[in-house]
């Protein structure tokens, strides 16, 4: 009994970890390393899952960086101060700045390069998701319209993005201090041809492309990725 006392002292005295050797080593003898290597030895990490994707809708999008689900019901006034709107529908999104340009053309230069990019038919145009590409073509060519590093003018399913999310789009831009989408033609950055351009109705929705990319005039929209 003394002695069990005596040991009982001592095991007081020790760390936890030197409780835990003292333990496995009474416990399982010459196998107390191996043991106390399972015990301790550092489980693997979880693997990260992917970033849940945003649900489909439109957004605030704040000066640093962080995001918020706008509310066209609620008509939700945004928290901070707001860079851009962004616009979510499935697999494709887009950050659509507050301000867009006046009435202005597509290039300033007409088109010398050796572009393989434009496309004739509707249904393809619809289907050009391409506008930073696209939007680096116009730039080779020469335009007046300003553009951020990280922005670009949008291609004609990028348009209809936009479009289809008007409404909410404009009373987010609204509460936020920002300038509506007009309603009026705006230039996409899909090409025709050499001279010719697509441009959407934001009224309508009516896609054309019969005037001319340096002699005429319509509105422009600039937009960046919303990741």
């Amino acid at each position: 009994m003394k002695n069990g006392n005596c040991i009982y002292e001592v095991i007081k005295t020790l760390t936890s970890d030197q409780k835990l050797r003292f333990y496995l080593f009474n416990e399982y003898g010459h196998d107390a390393a191996d043991a106390y290597k399972f015990i301790t030895e550092k489980a693997p990490e979880a693997p990260v899952n992917p970033q849940t994707p945003r649900p489909d809708g439109v957004y605030y999008i704040y000066t640093d960086g962080t995001s918020e689900l706008f509310d066209y019901q609620l008509k939700n006034e945004p928290r901070k101060d707001v860079a851009r709107i962004g616009v979510v529908m499935g697999q494709h999104s887009l950050a659509v700045n507050m301000n867009d340009f006046g009435s202005c053309s597509l290039t300033n230069n007409e088109d010398n390069t050796e572009y393989d990019g434009y496309i004739i038919e509707f249904d393809d145009a619809v289907a050009d998701w391409n506008g930073r590409s696209n939007t680096g073509h116009i730039l080779e060519i020469g335009t007046n319209i300003a553009l951020d590093e990280n922005e670009w003018i949008p291609s004609v399913a990028e348009l209809y993005l936009i479009y289809l999310n008007k409404r909410s789009i404009n009373a987010a831009i609204e509460l936020s201090g920002g300038s509506r989408i007009k309603d009026g033609w705006y230039w996409s950055s899909t090409e025709l041809s050499a001279t010719h351009a697509w441009f959407l109705d934001f009224i309508d929705g009516d896609l054309s492309n019969w005037y001319g990319k340096v002699h005429d005039s319509f509105y422009v929209c600039t937009v960046s990725a919303f990741d």
